[in-house]
């Protein structure tokens, strides 16, 4: 395991706002139009040498929702929020609901809800609202540990990265901005998390955004994190930033999952692709 090299954290990193309104200051930014007015990418053939995407965010419980909204692609990226409660009975549909989707690998990062995934530090109350005992006691009936082992027909990235066919993935599930998340960790200390994500991923799957993209929330106030803005620059790279929801406010799961692909490296191969995983950075 590789050392990374370890970056410090904005001095404004708690004040959000003043990052914002500074950059505003120096940067023109253009509002996009409504991405439903343009073609599907679903509609241009799979590339041999890409890696088509879709992803999605925030279910909540609409798994019939997911699979018959699903498009053909290599991955499916569900990046948290499986579930309201995060109760066993939610785990239990979840779980039915990877063994129907279309996708070959599916990669689940958890989410702020999705406090199944994080049983030994919860709050009691965190505790109550997911039924832990319960969840435990299922567990170990199975001879299990933890919830990913029961969820195995997905990639589960907790801090983890995986390479798929050449192309890097990585998973993050820490926010600064909800202090009952399942992964919760101050604006102070979240570079220390940061920290972790080696160099060279294609695909970063995160929680949280980074500020002013696609973090505004219905009031109109920016949760994105500060430090997770600050990213290399390369004359020869570009990144897209998604923000992948599928549900409302009010969990009405209107939104469409979203499509991209990812060039594969020269020597890579999607008929027999290696699948390598590997920890974060120390």
């Amino acid at each position: 395991m590789a050392k990374s090299i370890q970056l410090t954290s904005h001095p404004l990193a708690n004040y959000p706002l003043k990052v914002l309104l500074q950059l505003e200051k120096n940067h023109k930014f253009d509002k996009l139009p409504n991405l439903k007015n343009y073609p599907s990418a679903t509609r241009i053939a799979i590339s041999n040498n890409k890696l088509r995407i879709a992803c999605t965010s925030d279910i909540f419980d609409n798994t019939t929702k997911l699979v018959d909204s699903c498009p053909l692609a290599d991955v499916l990226i569900i990046a948290g929020n499986i579930s309201r409660y995060s109760k066993w009975t939610d785990i239990v549909k979840f779980r039915k609901c990877l063994d129907d989707l279309p996708t070959k690998y599916k990669i689940l990062l958890p989410g702020s809800s999705d406090l199944c995934f994080n049983l030994e530090n919860l709050t009691n109350e965190q505790a109550k609202q997911c039924e832990r005992d319960n969840i435990k006691q299922e567990l170990a009936k199975l001879g299990l540990k933890h919830v990913s082992q029961y969820l195995n027909n997905v990639i589960y990235l907790q801090d983890m990265g995986v390479e798929i066919a050449g192309v890097k993935f990585y998973g993050s599930p820490w926010v600064s901005t909800n202090k009952t998340a399942a992964f919760y960790c101050s604006r102070n200390n979240i570079m220390n998390k940061w920290n972790h994500i080696p160099r060279g991923i294609d695909v970063l799957i995160t929680c949280q955004p980074p500020l002013g993209h696609g973090d505004a929330d219905y009031i109109e106030e920016h949760l994105g994190d500060v430090d997770l803005l600050e990213f290399g620059m390369s004359f020869n790279g570009y990144t897209y930033f998604v923000n992948a929801t599928m549900c409302t406010r009010s969990y009405n799961p209107s939104n469409d999952l979203i499509v991209f692909d990812v060039p594969m490296p020269n020597n890579a191969s999607k008929i027999s692709p290696n699948i390598n995983y590997f920890t974060g950075l120390i």
